[in-house]
């Protein structure tokens, strides 16, 4: 008996081929700026090097179309909650096109209100289950296959991205958080096996690559392990930047600077004791203000996540704590409205004091607020958000990034070795590795001219210009969007 024909994809993108500008939210950006995107769908990549499934991952519309002029049996959409709406348009379109079934994944199909219009829906990291589900064996995490991953970061000044390695070490969060869906959507965390670790750092040096951003929701969950990590990408002569926690990284410091540590993605959520204790994060805002002065101090690259609208904040209280972070040598920060998610502590704490006026999932984007905030409207929370973007982004901070990769290299003092890890995707396997990947570098490019949109932000803008689409076509006006499958 043949298989079914099975896709999975993720929601149609403005432009399509790659992630929108993943550092940073900001849509008015300054005139110089640092970009990164995305090249590969690292949970569509995993399913496919796992499952057996075909992907398309980043589709525009324009592919999403020509994959259902041929329609697969069965058809994966992986989709955030934001993208709820043309998640489901998708479907619709694909059941018009005669797809016998359709599967949801991510933390969109999380909701559980959205749950009833697909066949299937998979939650966490899906390989074993999808693999279950068509009949195959189940995938073990000793057995799980790391697929190479591609990020590209970039500056608009230089009209040449360079590629990164991602990877995951470990996936899932033993924390628990009260905003976070990630502990109950992944479940139990596990690492992920060092020979396929080494096997794809391996890859990624045979290819040129020189930097490997590690994307584990916490990386050091696992010391023993990550230190391991740590080893093979410093055996690689890799140079890295992780996703951790600020606790973690201030007691590893110092080892791992001297085995390449390059900066760290931190979510700081709040310089605010009350609003951090409020959330149960469990870190103290000196620490973080202490790491990163510390990390200032190495010219080590430092993007953050900041969550406004905490119940204890204030429209002051906000301001003067962005203001804090603002005096500290962070590179890019994420800036995001509180949302209480479904399925979170948070939620039901925030619904039985304050109530939620707004069910529009569209809008669980982390710029709209859609609770009753105890001292902050909507409309000051909106204007806030813009005020911090504009105030933690600037052209003079984007030229202190650009130092710290091509004057410091991630190092306490100045040197050449920036500079030459700059230049040096340009010529042998990099430059093959570029070019093999150039279509999505060419619209990783566009992202970085054209700023970040969420799905209904970019209903109400101007079509993209010819000159920033790719060679795919522009889109309709339902296609608004950003990332998917984990």
């Amino acid at each position: 008996m043949s298989q079914p024909r099975v896709v999975m994809t993720s929601p149609v993108q403005p432009i399509g081929g790659c992630s929108a500008n993943v550092y940073s939210w900001d849509k008015s950006p300054a005139r110089v700026r640092v970009a990164m995107s995305f090249l590969s769908h690292p949970g569509l990549a995993f399913l496919g090097a796992n499952a057996g499934c075909e992907v398309l991952e980043y589709p525009d519309a324009a592919a999403f179309a020509r994959l259902l002029a041929d329609p697969p049996e069965i058809l994966g959409l992986s989709f955030y909650i934001n993208e709820t709406e043309i998640a489901l348009r998708m479907a619709e379109q694909a059941r018009r096109a005669g797809v016998r079934e359709v599967w949801a994944g991510n933390y969109g199909a999380y909701s559980p209100q959205v749950r009833g219009a697909f066949d299937r829906v998979f939650e966490g990291w899906a390989e074993s289950a999808v693999a279950v589900a068509l009949g195959r064996p189940a995938v073990p995490v000793e057995g799980l296959r790391h697929p190479p991953l591609y990020g590209a970061i970039g500056t608009n000044l230089f009209p040449r991205m360079v590629l990164s390695g991602l990877m995951f070490s470990s996936r899932g969060c033993p924390f628990t958080c009260s905003f976070c869906q990630t502990p109950d959507f992944y479940g139990r965390p596990v690492p992920v096996p060092l020979e396929e670790l080494e096997r794809v750092a391996w890859t990624y040096r045979r290819q040129g690559i020189q930097g490997v951003n590690l994307l584990d929701e916490n990386f050091g969950t696992f010391p023993g392990h990550a230190n391991a990590v740590v080893d093979i990408l410093h055996r690689h002569g890799l140079r890295w930047i992780a996703l951790t926690r600020v606790d973690t990284l201030l007691r590893h410091f110092d080892e791992w600077s001297a085995k390449g540590l390059f900066g760290a993605h931190l979510g700081i959520e709040s310089l605010n004791e009350a609003s951090l204790q409020g959330a149960s994060k469990r870190i103290q805002g000196t620490d973080s203000v202490r790491l990163l002065e510390r990390m200032g101090r190495s010219n080590m690259f430092v993007q953050c996540f900041y969550i406004l609208g905490f119940e204890e904040d204030t429209v002051e209280s906000v301001r003067s704590d962005v203001e804090r972070l603002a005096a500290l040598d962070v590179d890019v920060v994420q800036v995001q409205v509180l949302t209480p998610y479904p399925r979170t502590g948070q939620r039901a704490q925030i619904e039985a004091r304050y109530g939620i006026h707004d069910r529009n999932l569209s809008h669980y984007n982390s710029r709209n607020l859609v609770w009753g905030h105890p001292h902050i409207s909507p409309a000051e929370m909106r204007s806030l958000q813009r005020w911090a973007n504009a105030r933690l982004s600037s052209s003079r901070r984007a030229l202190r990034t650009l130092a710290k990769f091509a004057v410091f290299g991630g190092r306490a003092r100045p040197g050449l070795e920036g500079l030459r890890l700059a230049l040096r995707p340009f010529r042998g396997p990099a430059r093959r590795t570029h070019d093999g990947l150039a279509s999505r570098l060419r619209a990783a490019r566009a992202w970085t001219r054209r700023g970040w949109y969420a799905y209904e932000e970019f209903a109400s803008t101007e079509a993209l210009t010819a000159r920033d689409a790719p060679a795919e076509g522009t889109p309709p006006p339902s296609a608004r969007g950003e990332r998917a499958w984990a």
